[in-house]
């Protein structure tokens, strides 16, 4: 009897224990800019450069104002201003707009793809000026918690910022595996990881948020023992000795 006592008191503390440690948060687990942890190379910020699939709008301004009224009128209203505009590159890398036919604007940035459709447009008017606008620009964040679609608000974003928009992840989400699925120049999906707790992410490929970007956090194996109640605090509890009870009854049988 004695033995089973002591086989019981042995599986209660494993039990407990390894509960117990699994339900645990550590800063180490949670706090963001950790000297340790994976290095990153260094990777200077880039202007986006146009994609297939990608949609841009522009508008003209000239002093041609029967041209400009027409022209603006055409590409942001269409049957009493229900459509606005939007320009997808297609697989040929062209986009196609109203009076100047299809323009080459893949791999080009905003301002190299303004300057192409300016010249483009300046054939016909000469004083035009274009402006050019990214439509999707925007990026995704898919999670237990949270999921959406979030404006990218400037040129260089950052992930920080991306997280001071959509809220710190909570414990029970892998902040050492999140993942990035981005989209090279031919629009295929390439699937990125990396550690969001280094400090060494900071200026590498993973620091800027790109267009189109989708931001993957997985759920941790500590999310299935964390105890977030009273109750759970007693099942979690009640739980080993079950088991223990049960196995001792065994062993006694």
């Amino acid at each position: 009897m004695k033995k089973g006592l002591k086989y019981f008191c042995y599986c209660l503390i494993i039990g407990l224990t390894t509960v117990l440690h699994s339900s645990c948060t550590s800063p180490k687990t949670t706090n963001l800019l950790q000297d340790k942890g994976p290095l990153y190379a260094a990777k200077p910020f880039e202007d986006y450069k146009l994609q297939i699939n990608d949609e841009i709008s522009c508008s003209i301004l000239t002093s041609n104002k029967d041209f400009s009224d027409v022209f603006n009128g055409v590409v942001s209203n269409e049957i009493g201003g229900a459509r606005s505009s939007s320009y997808p590159i297609v697989e040929t890398g062209d986009i196609s707009i109203p009076f100047f036919g299809e323009i080459q604007v893949l791999g080009l940035t905003i301002p190299e793809a303004e300057e192409v459709i300016q010249n483009k447009m300046r054939q016909a008017i000469p004083d035009a000026q274009v402006k050019v606008f990214l439509k999707n620009n925007y990026y995704y964040v898919v999670s237990k918690q949270q999921n959406g679609r979030q404006n990218i608000y400037k040129d260089n974003m950052t992930i920080f910022q991306a997280l001071a928009i959509n809220g710190m992840p909570g414990p029970d989400l892998e902040l050492e595996k999140v993942k990035i699925i981005r989209l090279d120049e031919t629009g295929r999906s390439i699937i990125k990881e990396f550690d969001l707790r280094a400090e060494s992410i900071i200026e590498s490929e993973f620091y800027y948020i790109k267009p189109n970007d989708m931001i993957y956090y997985s759920t941790s194996k500590r999310a299935f023992f964390r105890i977030n109640s009273v109750t759970g605090l007693i099942a979690t509890i009640i739980a080993p000795i079950t088991a223990a009870l049960v196995i001792l009854s065994f062993r006694i049988n």
